[in-house]
């Protein structure tokens, strides 16, 4: 792992509308699960490359941890400490070839870069999120172009006890809990967005929310009004992806192109009215610092006071 192909900050704009955007840093491979960290600055997984980068507010980065295999997602508990969607180097038929011992589940990366393992019941996990149990879900699709499905799992982060909470008949992939606690989730390739209820110790089984158009949804995330905004890659690659912004009632209301890569995978709100956006065909994230929503704290952070550099979104 080296961050000798990391850039500076470079100004980018699309189609008139840029709203502020920034490329903060290049050359991470195929970028993912963007996080905001407790000092302001933002952590980046790499599937290709198998580690965590922290990616710098002012441009530029440098690795956090070497993580391995293919690192998907994260996010971030009020100790700093990131956990990783570990897929295992599973994630695509002309993906990574890593051998056939290579494990998935979810890791612990600790403020020094240390790493452990702290599940491998999930087979090939994509996205994570706290709840407001303070417990991780963690969605794990079935990586292989003749299968398209999926489990939900709940793990606890200290002891990584593991809960397998839903097997459903679609790619699961972002994951989010909306301003009402509902747990969402992207169905990426028959253009969905569900939404379930947690109740105690079962998960309701998945409605539909939200009919996505013009692309098919990776990462997820809520504003501040609770409309869910969605990461809509192009599948076949034949066009651009697009940031898109749905209404609580299910309607398209913004739609916003950062430039010309078709897999802008993953976002996360900085606290600031920006939006931070990984660009994984071109490796690299991308801040569109005048979005003009601070976004829906995450939990464990939701619900509390917080400041700015405190706030992960």
């Amino acid at each position: 792992m080296t961050s000798d192909a990391v850039s500076e900050p470079k100004v980018r704009g699309a189609g008139g509308d840029d709203r502020g955007l920034r490329v903060l840093a290049q050359g991470l491979g195929f970028t993912e699960g963007p996080v905001v960290l407790h000092d302001g600055d933002f952590a980046v997984t790499s599937i290709t490359l198998g580690a965590v980068f922290r990616v710098f507010r002012d441009g530029g980065a440098e690795p956090i941890a070497d993580v391995g295999r293919g690192a998907n997602a994260a996010t971030v508990d009020r100790d700093g400490v990131l956990y990783v969607a570990q897929n295992g180097g599973r994630w695509a038929a002309e993906g990574p070839a890593w051998p056939p011992s290579s494990i998935g589940g979810v890791q612990r990366v600790q403020p020094d870069g240390s790493v452990q393992w702290l599940a491998t019941d999930p087979i090939s996990p994509n996205d994570l999120c706290f709840g407001p149990d303070g417990l991780l879900y963690v969605t794990d699709p079935t990586r292989s172009p003749h299968i398209r499905d999926g489990r939900v799992w709940r793990i606890h982060p200290e002891t990584g006890a593991a809960e397998l909470l839903l097997s459903m008949p679609w790619f699961c992939n972002g994951i989010a809990f909306g301003p009402d606690d509902r747990l969402y989730l992207a169905s990426t390739y028959d253009q969905r967005i569900y939404a379930a209820e947690v109740r105690g110790g079962t998960l309701s089984e998945p409605r539909v929310a939200i009919q996505v158009q013009g692309g098919s949804p990776d990462g997820i995330a809520f504003d501040s009004r609770g409309r869910l905004v969605v990461g809509a890659i192009v599948l076949d690659r034949s066009r651009p992806g697009t940031i898109q912004t749905y209404s609580e009632a299910g309607e398209l209301v913004d739609e916003y192109s950062p430039g010309e890569d078709s897999h802008y995978t993953n976002i996360a709100f900085d606290g600031l009215g920006g939006l931070v956006i990984t660009s994984s065909d071109e490796g690299s994230v991308l801040l569109a610092a005048s979005w003009g929503d601070p976004g829906l704290p995450l939990h464990p952070f939701r619900g509390v006071a917080t400041t700015s550099t405190d706030r992960p979104s």
